[in-house]
């Protein structure tokens, strides 16, 4: 065994973990598609269905796969019970006299002249003045 194939199996345990924890009161089959969702954007490090469906390598058909995620994923909205399952986690780690501060941030539109509500914007990451939201 390769240490690349032991840290990709460490790794691929820890994102099952996880994605068991958060998908804890769903059915088995929507585990399972957390599970494979969880993999496969890490793996394909995009949200496309068809390049996580790529990163997944299975056996089956292409095409079957992503017929197989896309009507899990257009069953049933599970937000709730995954943001329920993620609030629950944070729970311990958040103290009365702690300060949770939400930056709103800048999205800079570098090369966007006619999308609307542009105003001019500080950009943090360049220090300089540019067009964005």
């Amino acid at each position: 065994m390769t240490s690349e194939y032991r840290t990709a199996a460490v790794i691929k345990g820890q994102m099952s973990k996880f994605s068991g924890i958060i998908a804890k009161d769903l059915s088995k089959p929507k585990q399972r598609l957390i599970r494979e969702m969880v993999y496969g954007i890490q793996a394909a490090k995009d949200i496309k269905l068809s390049n996580i469906v790529r990163a997944l390598k299975e056996s089956i058909p292409f095409i079957k796969t992503e017929d197989r995620l896309s009507r899990n994923l257009d069953d049933e909205d599970f937000t709730a019970e995954i943001n329920n399952q993620i609030c629950r986690l944070g729970n311990t780690k958040v103290m009365d006299d702690m300060v949770i501060a939400i930056d709103p941030g800048d999205i800079r539109k570098r090369h966007a002249s006619r999308m609307e509500y542009l105003c001019k914007i500080h950009d943090g990451s360049e220090y300089e003045i540019g067009e964005g939201y």
